[in-house]
């Protein structure tokens, strides 16, 4: 069977992986012109962690995980201390998740893949007609066909947008937005958390250099695609907060060339299927959960090896083999995403009575685990 990825992310990395495994000739399109580098770190958690351990990934994983931090200093619009805080007292599912880098761990998945699939980088999909044999495939770099085409491209998909219509369909505003930067590592940066009502920054450094983090709430922005536009929406959101080290990540989210930049709307991706003839969905084009689910990369993990399952269970019949793919997927997919709302309470809360609750709970939380 011959299959294309489009996408070199975790999902795409993960299905590559599988497919090959079940000796499948497999193509990746990526449109970046190499794996992306960079953003904030991510986890393997809950069922991903027997999906690892099937990649033989799982030791790797663990070798290179972010080392356990210690509790964060929360501070408020005054520049005081108001709690402390960590990620692992709302966000893992066991005692076993993993927090990793991004760039650790795609490098694992890459190499996972190993020579297994053949990579193609700065190439996009831009066409896709199908029939009852197989997908006539138009990329930027020309036309090929394939028996199966797997959407992994994440929030934005192309083959999405080409398969099933328009991302406005599908892709909910969840009235926040995220951008990060990183930060010069030459300077000595004060890690930490900054709350005000309805916007959080923070700063971490886990070994890959520092890393400068900001949410705030809004509606959806018409000019949230446009890069200049997306580096001044974030310093004016800080415009105001002038203690701790706001002023250093206003300017370093400001400036035009701040490398590891990035910028989105939080967002769920809600489709009814995610497959259309011989085209399927994975990961974020598929179901986004939101960062805030903190679950994104381990459903990436888990659907590329149930895909890839059914369909070398039932390779003649893949309506049979996708509708078994969503079924062992989505009951993961629908707990992520349900849980975003609650995290987006600790995260980013709204008003300042909100703030004091959620400052008082992290008071109480970090008394009841001694920290």
């Amino acid at each position: 069977m011959r299959v294309l990825v489009s996408g070199a992310a975790m999902a795409g990395l993960s299905a590559a992986h599988w497919f090959a495994r079940h000796s499948c000739d497999v193509t990746v399109v990526e449109r970046a012109p190499r794996i992306r580098r960079g953003g904030a770190p991510i986890d393997v958690r809950g069922a991903a962690l027997g999906t690892a351990e099937r990649m033989g990934v799982l030791d790797r994983i663990r070798a290179e995980r972010v080392p356990p931090r210690v509790p964060d200093d929360v501070v408020g619009p005054d520049g005081a201390v108001r709690a402390r805080f960590a990620v692992a007292w709302f966000g893992d599912e066991s005692p076993d998740d993993v927090e990793i880098t991004r760039d650790r761990l795609a490098d694992t998945l890459r190499a996972a893949v190993g020579d297994g699939a053949r990579f193609r980088f700065g190439t996009e999909v831009t066409g896709l007609d199908q029939d009852d044999t197989g997908v006539t495939v138009t990329t930027t770099q020309g036309v090929d066909r394939y028996d199966l085409v797997v959407g992994a491209d994440g929030l934005h998909s192309s083959v999405r947008r080409l398969a099933f219509g328009p991302e406005e369909r599908f892709v909910r505003h969840l009235g926040l937005y995220v951008a990060l930067v990183s930060l010069d590592p030459g300077r000595a940066w004060r890690p930490g958390m900054f709350n005000a009502p309805g916007r959080m920054a923070s700063i971490r450094d886990d070994a890959d250099g520092p890393l400068g983090m900001l949410m705030f709430r809004s509606p959806r922005l018409g000019d949230d695609r446009d890069a200049d536009a997306q580096r001044r929406i974030a310093g004016d959101v800080l415009a105001a907060d002038d203690v701790w080290e706001v002023p250093a990540l206003r300017a370093a989210f400001r400036a035009p060339d701040s490398p590891g930049f990035y910028f989105d709307s939080v967002a769920q991706t809600r489709m009814p299927a995610w497959h259309r003839g011989r085209v399927v969905l994975l990961g974020d084009a598929a179901h986004c959960a939101a960062l805030l689910s903190g679950m994104g990369t381990s459903l990436a993990m888990t659907g590329a090896e149930f895909l890839a399952d059914a369909v070398r269970r039932s390779p003649g019949d893949l309506a049979a083999a996708f509708a078994d793919y969503e079924a062992r997927q989505r009951p993961l997919v629908r707990r992520a995403q349900g849980s975003v709302a609650g995290n987006a309470d600790i995260m980013v809360p709204a008003t300042a009575a909100a703030l004091d609750r959620r400052n008082a709970l992290l008071r109480e939380t970090a008394a009841a685990v001694g920290a």
